[in-house]
């Protein structure tokens, strides 16, 4: 069964308005920023300052329950929309800590910004974040929307050049040099969860939290991990297997079973989803990696769409699996035969759209 090379340009249509997914728990290390014992003792939240960073906490909660952060929380009787709270946390990231001891004497007064809500222009590249970029991030953020009263659509962090302070090293990946951005989505989960944290550590803040917009657990649009056909599928790939198998064993063979019987076909967008493309046996890019990622989510496994114009003989749009075993993403490319477990057929990238939980064209 031959493969040919890609005809199919794709491109972004609706814009999702929700996150999804739950995080990856945030790591401490014995230089993590806190308190003192004597100084936890008396931890409290009493005042509207303090009723504020609960609300991020429970914020928090619901994004875990549900995939989703809420559109407004509420403090003190008052309904805080997200553009809001997003500011809200912004300014009490530095009110607590350049006032450690008074931070819930003066009320924070918020502002109200409007805040976008793309899936697209996430090429944040670690799986964390440090706590000294959750600081960066939320400068941007607030110094931004002082500006334009409205919150951006992305940060981008530094990473390009090794001597900056902020320089955030790359994951080593076949696409081409391309800024660190976070989309507002991520930038809004990120500080819901560092403030998930400083709750439930009584003040102390964290070394670094989940840079994760998502699980990449869940069913998305296009991508069920509980229909009979994604089981069934995910069942015969994963048949030759030991009882004991990795999940790296485990994500390769759906890998390896979706690239060699399936075949690509030429279209654009969306048409199949995972069940269509599972029951005909074939599909473009799009279609292929709804149905690749929807049998590695229904195993447990971590997976995303990674967008971007991928060099073949010609510059094209493609849609690819990435999924993440064994610590690290793993791009898995079910569209020709030619590729292999990391390795795509495709050179590079000559734009890098974004990494995305669900998939929206």
């Amino acid at each position: 069964m031959k493969k040919f090379t890609l005809l199919f340009f794709a491109s972004a249509l609706v814009l999702s308005a929700c996150g999804c997914g739950k995080s990856v728990p945030a790591k401490t290390d014995d230089d993590t920023p806190g308190q003192t014992p004597e100084q936890e003792k008396t931890f409290s939240l009493d005042s509207y300052n303090g009723h504020f960073v609960e609300a991020l906490s429970a914020a928090y909660d619901t994004f875990e329950e549900t995939g989703k952060l809420p559109n407004s929380i509420n403090v003190d009787g008052l309904t805080v929309t997200k553009g809001r709270y997003i500011i809200g946390a912004c300014l009490l990231l530095e009110k607590i800590q350049k006032e450690p001891e008074t931070w819930q004497d003066n009320d924070i007064e918020t502002f109200q910004a409007a805040a976008g809500d793309e899936y697209r222009w996430n090429t944040f590249d670690p799986d964390v974040i440090d706590f000294q970029h959750i600081n960066f991030m939320a400068e941007k953020l607030l110094n931004f929307t002082i500006e334009r009263k409205s919150l951006p659509n992305y940060v981008t962090f530094p990473s390009t050049d090794p001597a900056s302070p902020g320089y955030l090293p790359q994951l080593t990946m076949v696409v081409t040099k391309h800024d660190n951005l976070m989309n507002l989505r991520a930038c809004a989960v990120v500080l819901a969860r560092t403030f998930k944290f400083f709750v439930e550590n009584k003040g102390e803040w964290p070394a670094e939290v989940s840079s994760w917009p998502s699980s990449y657990l869940r069913a998305t649009s296009n991508c069920p991990i509980d229909a009979p056909e994604v089981l069934a599928a995910r069942d015969e790939a994963i048949a030759g297997l030991p009882a004991n198998a990795t999940d790296r064993q485990k994500a390769e063979a759906i890998y390896e079973y979706a690239r060699d019987k399936w075949e690509w076909e030429d279209y654009m967008n969306t048409k199949k989803g995972a069940v269509g493309t599972i029951n005909q046996k074939g599909g473009n890019c799009c279609d292929l990696t709804h149905a690749t990622l929807a049998m590695c989510r229904a195993t447990g496994i971590p997976a995303r769409y990674l967008h971007g114009q991928c060099h073949y003989s010609s510059v094209i749009g493609h849609v690819i699996p990435e999924i993440y075993v064994d610590g690290k993403w793993w791009i898995a490319d079910p569209t020709n035969n030619d590729s292999s477990w990391g390795t795509p057929k495709w050179r590079g990238m000559d734009t890098f759209n974004g990494r995305y939980y669900e998939l929206e064209f």
